[in-house]
């Protein structure tokens, strides 16, 4: 199974490929402000443009493949953004991250709906190993990320610079794939809960 294949969706979100038609939405939307607190530092600059241009030629060198979020309940409009990073065929390795969500879809089981597509694309793809990078500061979504099951497994020190250029340290979540599996029905059954 293709990492970007169609199909990455549920009754509360929808998943499509990051290209060049959602450059604005994302523009116009509070994940800037938000994420530009945790962007590591590129080469060509810091402005959104140059962000945007990297994370499509990371996409299409197999690297960094971005989706944007989009709301099946409303019109289908754009809510947020996510990706799945460095696929390793042969280490059967993959990393989720760069996850942002509009407020007022937060706590309502959303970042979970996402979470369990991601993992079941990783799955299918024949993941052993799914990763999630955060900054160690953020315990907001080291613990939602905990949540769903992943264990922290240790902290690196001063790992990356960010746009900013201060030197951040990141924390390290992984699951196995038995414990991904387990997250899957978990969060297979929560939905269906909150559904009822």
């Amino acid at each position: 199974m293709d990492l970007t294949a169609p199909g990455l969706a549920n009754d509360v979100i929808r998943l499509e490929a990051l290209t060049e038609r959602f450059r604005e939405d994302l523009r116009n939307s509070g994940a800037i402000e938000y994420m530009w607190l945790s962007l590591p530092a590129i080469q060509r600059g810091a402005g959104f443009d140059s962000y945007f241009d990297h994370v499509l030629k990371q996409g299409d060198a197999g690297e960094v493949l971005g989706f944007a979020l989009l709301d099946p309940n409303d019109q289908s409009r754009f809510v947020g953004v996510t990706a799945l990073m460095y696929p390793n065929k042969m280490h059967r390795r993959v990393r989720i991250g760069y996850t942002w969500l509009e407020p007022h879809l937060r706590g309502r089981g959303v970042y979970a709906a996402i979470q369990k597509l991601l993992i079941q694309r990783a799955l299918d793809w024949g993941a052993k190993r799914i990763e999630w990078y955060v900054e160690e500061r953020n315990s907001r979504a080291i613990r939602a990320i905990e949540a769903i099951g992943a264990i922290k497994e240790g902290v690196l020190r001063e790992y990356e610079k960010f746009a900013d250029g201060e030197w951040v340290d990141i924390a390290i979540l992984s699951m196995l794939r038995d414990e991904a599996k387990a997250a899957v029905q978990r969060l297979d059954q929560a939905m269906t809960a909150s559904q009822t």
